[in-house]
């Protein structure tokens, strides 16, 4: 019998952290009062020593925690767990999606698409296979795992977190300062469902650069897995002494060879440059076509025009607002066949020069046409490793996707479906099971 999802941990508890179990009870842990973005909540705001016990409590306790649980109970708390979060009137839902609301600078339908979009790859049959393959794996490291997470999407956590569980190595899950409440719930209501798991999961948050509080981490994990820009990736690297699996920063794009339809695969070209707000690394930035690039930016912007009525944008910053402006202005300058939206809703342009240019964001997107697809690998062999999705339609060899492949890119999928990875997507290029282990 399916067990009914407990209420929203209460009020009075930090909403921006999750300890482990043995610590989360401790009066003598501070907190504090936090106002930000309209909202007022309790907050912990961690400190060296504190943290330090994080990380030993997590070493000598979440392994053994996690290996007297069955895999068949850890998968029933993960999937009753993802179930809620997708679930818009479930109580652990009502309790965050304000909160989410507030810091992410989504719209809230994009919001719902955008937690829809990674959860649903995360649950069920993808679960299944995860915790299937991690049963038939060899026991592997059981010392902490430290996940940095990156604050461009919501829900980023539950893709590190789901093989840390099912391989039995504990985690502590650094969250974004600029959005530090998603993992300590999803945390928080996994173990409520299976207590055994609040043993082996940490969720804390502190501006990325704190040396005094990042030293202690890293002392105390065994490995570390990283998302975010280029300059934390290097400042990791030559701080941290476990192994480290960088995770960004990385672009996406689409190749739609002979044979494509410009009308049928616009909506999904739409909803994968418009979803995120064009934020993630598998957001579309960039579009090579063997087609007619005009009849393709035509129905692009007309797709994009109906994504941003059912997903509108969200909050834009003024260097965001700035540099889509200046993009603008430049194509209009140079007498490019531009088709613009409301500055917030998207742009596409068709860029005659054959050199990918990194997207400013709001939903603005270059088409480049292209003769020949056997063209495509010079002109983006100098993203080597920097690229991470293409969303491919018509005639596309093997071969040009093994030869993507090898310039780093890690995921491929039709139109519209290129942001929805499931749970063994090789980010990086690496299985998710030895991404943790």
């Amino acid at each position: 019998m399916k067990r009914e999802p407990p209420e929203f941990r209460p009020v009075q508890q930090p909403l921006d952290t999750f300890l482990p179990a043995r610590l989360s009870k401790d009066p003598h842990i501070p907190t504090r009062e936090v106002s930000r973005e309209g909202l007022s909540y309790l907050s912990c705001p961690p400190t060296p020593p504190l943290l330090a016990r994080v990380m030993k409590t997590l070493a000598l306790g979440g392994a053994p925690a996690l290996a007297q649980l069955p895999l068949s109970r850890t998968e029933e708390a993960w999937n009753d767990t993802a179930a809620a979060f997708l679930d818009s009137e479930s109580s652990e839902r009502r309790a965050l999606t304000p909160l989410l609301e507030a810091v992410c600078g989504l719209s809230p339908q994009g919001l719902e698409a955008g937690l829809g979009a990674i959860l649903g790859g995360v649950q069920q049959i993808q679960a299944r296979e995860i915790f299937r393959q991690a049963e038939e794996a060899p026991a592997g490291d059981s010392s902490p795992l430290l996940v940095i997470l990156a604050g461009n999407l919501p829900a980023l956590a539950v893709q590190p977190l789901l093989p840390a569980l099912a391989t039995g190595r504990p985690i502590l899950l650094k969250s974004s300062s600029s959005e530090p409440f998603f993992a300590a719930a999803f945390a928080a209501a996994l173990a409520s469902r299976e207590p055994l798991l609040g043993h082996a999961m940490a969720a804390m948050t502190w501006p990325g650069g704190q040396s005094s509080l990042e030293e202690v981490a890293l002392e105390g994990c065994g490995k570390v897995i990283a998302y975010g820009e280029a300059d934390t990736m290097a400042d990791l690297r030559r701080r941290s002494k476990a192994p480290l699996v960088c995770l960004g920063p990385r672009l996406s794009i689409a190749v739609l060879g002979p044979g494509s339809d410009p009308k049928r695969v616009a909506p999904g070209l739409a909803r994968d440059i418009a979803l995120f707000d064009q934020r993630g690394c598998l957001s579309i930035q960039a579009i090579f076509t063997t087609g007619s690039a005009t009849e393709l930016a035509e129905n692009l912007a007309k797709s994009l025009g109906e994504a941003a009525r059912s997903w509108p944008p969200g909050a834009v910053s003024l260097t965001e607002s700035a540099s889509v402006r200046q993009v603008r202005t430049e194509a209009q300058m140079r007498g490019l066949i531009c088709y613009h939206l409301d500055s917030r809703e998207g742009s596409v342009i068709i860029e005659p020069e054959a050199s990918l240019l990194p997207s400013p964001g709001l939903r603005t997107v270059r088409v480049y046409p292209l003769a020949d697809l056997a063209d495509l690998p010079s002109l983006l062999s100098p993203w080597r490793d920097r690229l991470q999705g293409v969303a491919l339609s018509g005639e596309v060899s093997d071969g040009l996707k093994t030869t993507l492949t090898k310039l780093g890119v890690s995921h491929f999928a039709a139109p519209g479906k290129l942001q929805q990875p499931e749970a063994s997507w090789r980010n990086g290029g690496l299985h998710p099971l030895e991404m943790v282990s």
